[in-house]
């Protein structure tokens, strides 16, 4: 009976569990999850093993190719030694010798050397012949019995070289006699004169059979390696395991050329050669200047690969189906709290809302939402009535703080910041009403991230383009985090909103009580800005002795006679000059007085330069319209820059009204000249009384007009009456006195100054033209 209960319980559970799987979403989505998770921590674990494993093998194969390499190597040491001491031997052998120091191809001689070399030869199986070369006699003796034919090639090279007394080249010999065929041999030229007086035309020729030195190399071959050979510094293959290798040039080859320029004596490197992974081995030897090379393509060298991929793959399976096991265990525990909220939800529920799948989340959001959603709209309501009553609290138009209000914010140590956004008037036309809404919206919300978590605060809109915030401290002094964070709020509305911020802090109160005189404190230290500019923190500094100081400060009345002065010489820089220092002396004075006084200089300018005449009312229209906006300007700056336009304006509209009443007097005294320019005494001094100004500055004023002094002007308007009468047969006299010249001497001269020739050469020439049209 218990086996069955249990059984019976055993698939009560796994129902539930197949239930909950296709019915409940994030209950799926959770079992799915810890399933995914478990099966990608398996395959990094058992891929990151197995490459582990690969790599480590492929590692420890190279080193065990290397070190056989490195075995392989000495055989290059003792091949070359054994070549070193057969040359001695045949060196020491007196037939050898008598051969290669006779000149007259003694036949005997020739026979008694074959007879040593042999048997010599006899003493080194791996030596397939020997060659004695003795050019002086013309002669060649060779073991084998080869002719001095099929040598001559490679000797005549060799005797044109002569670099060294050993040499060696790799060749293929034909072999003599009946059958014919050919063998491999490594020959070795050995030439005794390079280091002896024996005649430079003998050579000792050593040939060694390729496949001796591929069984010496073949008995430390590994198993693994799919081929075994030996090249030269040149990449011509010296021996092979594959005999139809021999001497082909592998030069071209990358993983040769690899191997060639490689820097170090021995080493390992993986490379893709006919379309399979190999590993390349190779040391290289200093006694002959050959390189042996071992080839192993990766499936021969990793034979039990696929065993182990088995295993892994096996290993593998084992780990998903425990962490099948694993996800379904940690699922149902984790589920535990969101399954007892459902059951809980679910039995409030209708039958009819229930659908037959569910996102569980999905629920949970609805209902919390509901709830959230009536907690959001009581918490709003209280939110704002907070708000209102604070904000009617600053503006004095409640008188005390409700109970309530009071018991939120107990304790001591509070303080007010107001923040304005600068240029308002600009932020007004630059913007809508809307953009304007949404601007302080976003202010309040920067503003609200940056103190939470930091302070106690409650942040209002108290007016167009002023906010406030009450702040509640842990102590009596300014914590160094809320000035860095409101320069972090400037910041940020620069570089989002390309706005500026100047703000205000006001005195630490003990009580709720003081808290409207610490904002009116605040908007107070706001007119700092005044005079530091635009985008400042300032906090409240009480200073009696600074401010009695500042309101004794009498009006600059000197300044603004200079400036007065400048504007009327019509002096542009000099006006605007006077305007800074006037300026730089309301730095020195305290707000109201610096309003005050500004406010005295435009009235002050207004009544000098609206008169009523012409020319002091130039400009005058531009004085009001500064005068209406001056308690708008937020800066002393902007101040000093609308002056400096307004006097500008006023000297160059005085300094243009001038020149036109200028304009008129000369045209006046012009016109005079022409119609009165027979008058003798006519002159600048007589004219400069006329028109009730000084000789020095009439004389002045018409050569700035007319660019000619008024005594030139005179004399050519009289001269150009006097060309108009020398058309009559007047006298010259006559003439010089009808245009207010009498003195005749004078007239002359003044005519040839001008158009270079006398009044007689000017009549006879004008006599000239006339015949000359006459006859025409």
């Amino acid at each position: 009976m218990n086996c069955i209960h249990i059984e019976t319980n055993r698939g009560e559970r796994q129902m539930k569990i197949r239930h909950r799987l296709i019915r409940y979403s994030v209950y799926r989505n959770m079992f799915l999850s810890f399933l995914l998770l478990t099966s990608i921590m398996i395959i990094i674990v058992c891929g990151g093993l197995f490459a582990l494993f690969s790599w480590s093998t492929a590692k420890e194969v190279g080193n065990i190719s290397e070190s056989m390499l490195q075995q392989n190597s000495f055989v290059a040491k003792v091949i070359k030694d054994q070549v070193y001491n057969l040359g001695n031997q045949l060196l020491n052998n007196k037939a050898v010798m008598t051969a290669m120091l006779d000149k007259d191809h003694d036949r005997i001689k020739a026979y008694h050397a074959m007879t040593e070399m042999r048997a010599i030869q006899t003493n080194f199986p791996f030596i397939e012949m020997i060659g004695l070369y003795n050019r002086s006699a013309e002669q060649y003796i060779n073991t084998s019995g080869i002719s001095f034919e099929e040598e001559k090639d490679s000797l005549l090279l060799i005797e044109e070289s002569r670099k060294a007394y050993f040499n060696f080249t790799p060749r293929t010999v034909n072999k003599p006699g009946i059958g014919g065929g050919t063998f491999n041999v490594l020959t070795f030229f050995l030439m005794p004169s390079y280091y002896s007086q024996l005649p430079a035309s003998s050579i000792i020729i050593i040939n060694i059979d390729e496949k001796y030195v591929q069984k010496m190399i073949g008995g430390y071959k590994n198993y693994s390696n799919d081929s075994l050979f030996v090249m030269d510094g040149d990449g011509t293959v010296i021996t092979h395991s594959d005999p139809a290798q021999f001497m082909r040039n592998l030069s071209f080859e990358p993983y040769a050329k690899r191997v060639l320029a490689a820097e170090k004596d021995a080493g390992y490197f993986n490379v893709t050669f006919e379309g399979k992974k190999n590993l390349v081995s190779y040391v290289k030897s200093s006694d002959m200047n050959w390189v042996f090379v071992s080839m192993s393509k990766y499936d021969d060298l990793l034979f039990n690969m696929n065993a182990l991929k088995w295993a892994t793959l096996g290993i593998a399976l084992f780990m998903f189906v425990l962490s099948f096991i694993v996800s379904v265990w940690l699922t149902n525990h984790t589920y535990n709290p969101i399954r007892n909220l459902m059951d809980k939800i679910i039995g409030q529920m209708a039958a009819g809302q229930l659908t037959e799948k569910v996102n569980e989340f999905d629920l949970l959001d609805t209902k919390f939402s509901d709830i959230t959603g009536q907690l959001t709209a009581m918490e709003s309501a209280k939110s704002a009535a907070r708000r209102a009553e604070l904000l009617n609290y600053f503006k004095g138009s409640q008188g005390e703080l409700s109970p309530l209000f009071r018991q939120e914010w107990e304790g001591p140590n509070f303080v007010v910041i107001q923040i304005m956004i600068d240029s308002l008037d600009h932020f007004r036309r630059a913007n809508s009403n809307k953009q304007q809404s949404l601007l302080h919206f976003a202010i309040c919300n920067i503003a609200e991230e940056l103190l939470t978590g930091l302070f106690k605060f409650k942040l209002l809109i108290i007016e167009e383009g002023e906010f406030g915030v009450l702040v509640q401290l842990e102590q009596d002094s300014y914590p160094p985090q809320i000035v860095v964070q409101l320069q972090e709020l400037q910041s940020k509305i620069s570089s989002y909103f390309k706005l500026s911020l100047s703000i205000g802090i006001g005195p630490i109160v003990p009580a709720m009580d003081n808290i409207r005189e610490s904002y009116l404190l605040a908007k107070e230290s706001h007119r700092q800005r005044f005079f530091e500019g635009q985008g400042g923190l300032f906090e409240y500094q009480e200073n009696v002795e600074g401010d009695s100081a500042l309101k004794d400060r009498p009006y600059p009345l000197k300044l603004e006679k200079r400036l007065v002065d400048a504007i009327r010489m019509n002096s542009r820089q000099k006006a605007i000059a006077e305007v800074e220092l006037f300026i730089k002396e309301m730095e020195h004075c305290e707000y109201q007085q610096a309003l005050f006084f500004l406010n005295q200089l435009a009235i002050s300018l207004y009544k000098q330069f609206n008169t009523g005449s012409r020319k002091d009312n130039a400009g005058a229209a531009l004085l009001p319209a500064f005068f209406r906006r001056l308690p708008a300007f937020e800066t002393l700056e902007e101040i000093g820059e609308e002056l400096k336009t307004i006097v500008g304006e006023l000297s160059d509209r005085l300094k243009e009204a001038a020149n036109d009443q200028n304009m008129e007097v000369i045209e006046g005294i012009k016109g005079y000249v022409k119609e009165n320019y027979a008058k003798p005494d006519l002159s600048l001094e007589w004219m400069a009384g006329q028109v009730n100004l000084s000789r020095g500055y009439l004389g002045k004023l018409f050569k700035a007009q007319c660019g000619m002094s008024f005594s030139d002007y005179l004399n050519s308007v009289r001269l150009e009456r006097a060309k108009e009468l020398l058309q009559s047969d007047e006298p010259i006299q006559v003439i010089s006195e009808q245009v207010g010249i009498y003195n005749t001497t004078y007239f002359y001269t003044l005519f040839k100054k001008n158009y270079q020739m006398s009044p007689a050469q000017y009549r006879t020439q004008l006599g000239k033209e006339l015949k000359d049209s006459i006859k025409n």
